[in-house]
């Protein structure tokens, strides 16, 4: 019979759970597939690796901002860093351009979660005793106090703040547990159930020193966090960078859990997906067939399914032409039906179709590209 050691397994103390070789081990919820966090480790970025403007640039995570310049951006990790260490290799940065001294001006690193995997977490989220546990590592070019806000996002608003103090140009690992509350709600279903800010900036106009952290309170526009300091704000070219975000059920943050890359792109085609030309631009991208001489339907099943049925997008129309025929669109592609797991689209061209035939939308350029986004 073959036996089983594990060595330095440290007693747990009240609340702490078991360590193993200084590795935190999980206090509540599953043992694998912790994280709530896609794409925690910013690998992927299939709409490109910078963004000047709200909205999603690393898959997941979107810069949402206001008043000024801004730029963020998926940057390697330099190696000998702390989290490149630990097998980060990627990061995303918030870089300030232009400051800001407007009220109204914030920079923000937005997440949100879908309602039923936080449902469906194990984390009993009307309860003061069950916890939730995120952890991040993160690094600003200006020491000051930041701040994290978090909020449900069913039924009556609920939001959560805490702040950490940074070093300059020093990687921290930033960790905070928080309880339920029995005012949170949080729908089985596919919308926005939780979302998570990372801020290296909120104006005055969103921010109360009477607002207590560290408690879970009525989400209030004007009361998301306590006073900011300026200084990163005001600071032209100051950074924030952020990698390694991990939310997990438990009341202690256990070591990130790293998966390929392969698996993470595979999440986040729930949520967005691009198809673009290859080799030397040249490539099908959807097929179907002519409905009239001029115009035609093309469909794509998505594997796997996206969370509902998605937006649809696509570079320039003289990006595109019609086989076997090589015909020019005369517009770009509009959606005719869409669903989580199919979409079909409308597309014209310049004609000679027979009725019937075999069609195939393709692009014909590098860098062409059509893409499908279904995002919180």
């Amino acid at each position: 019979m073959s036996t089983i050691k594990v060595n330095n397994i440290d007693p747990p103390n009240v609340g702490e759970g078991v360590s193993i070789d200084g590795l935190q081990m999980p206090t509540a919820g599953a043992f694998s597939n912790r994280n709530l966090i896609i794409n925690g480790a910013m690998q992927v970025a299939q709409r490109g690796t910078s963004i000047t403007s709200t909205g999603y640039f690393i898959d997941r995570f979107s810069l949402e901002t206001s008043s000024g310049d801004t730029v963020a951006s998926q940057l390697d990790t330099t190696a000998g860093d702390t989290p490149y260490t630990l097998g980060f290799r990627k990061h995303a940065r918030i870089a300030n351009t232009s400051g800001t001294t407007a009220s109204n001006g914030f920079r923000d690193l937005r997440y949100r979660i879908e309602a039923q995997d936080i449902a469906n977490s194990g984390w009993n989220y009307t309860s003061s005793s069950s916890y939730l546990t995120l952890s991040f590592w993160v690094r600003s070019s200006v020491a000051q106090t930041y701040s994290v806000y978090m909020r449900s996002m069913n039924g009556t608003k609920q939001r959560y703040a805490y702040t950490f103090a940074l070093s300059a140009n020093t990687w921290t690992k930033v960790t905070q547990s928080f309880p339920g509350d029995s005012n949170i709600t949080i729908d089985n279903n596919n919308s926005a159930g939780f979302e998570i800010n990372i801020n290296p900036y909120w104006g005055p106009s969103y921010t109360a020193n009477s607002v207590p952290n560290n408690v879970w309170q009525p989400y209030v526009s004007g009361e998301r966090v306590q006073d900011m300091t300026n200084t990163w704000a005001t600071t032209v070219g100051a950074t924030f960078d952020v990698t390694g975000v991990q939310l997990e059920v438990g009341s202690k943050a256990t070591p990130f859990e790293h998966e390929s890359y392969g698996q993470t792109v595979e999440k986040c085609k729930r949520y967005y997906r691009r198809l673009s030309s290859i080799g030397g631009g040249y490539s099908t991208i959807m097929v179907g067939h002519a409905s009239g001489p001029q115009n035609g339907t093309a469909h794509m099943p998505f594997f796997p399914e996206m969370r509902t049925g998605p937006d649809f997008d696509c570079s320039a129309t003289s990006d595109f032409d019609v086989e076997p025929r090589d015909k020019a669109l005369t517009s770009k592609p509009t959606i005719n039906d869409t669903s989580k797991d199919q979409i079909q689209l409308n597309f014209a061209c310049d004609g000679n179709l027979s009725i019937g035939e075999s069609a195939w939308l393709t692009v014909d350029i590098i860098n062409g590209f059509v893409e499908f986004d279904a995002e919180l």
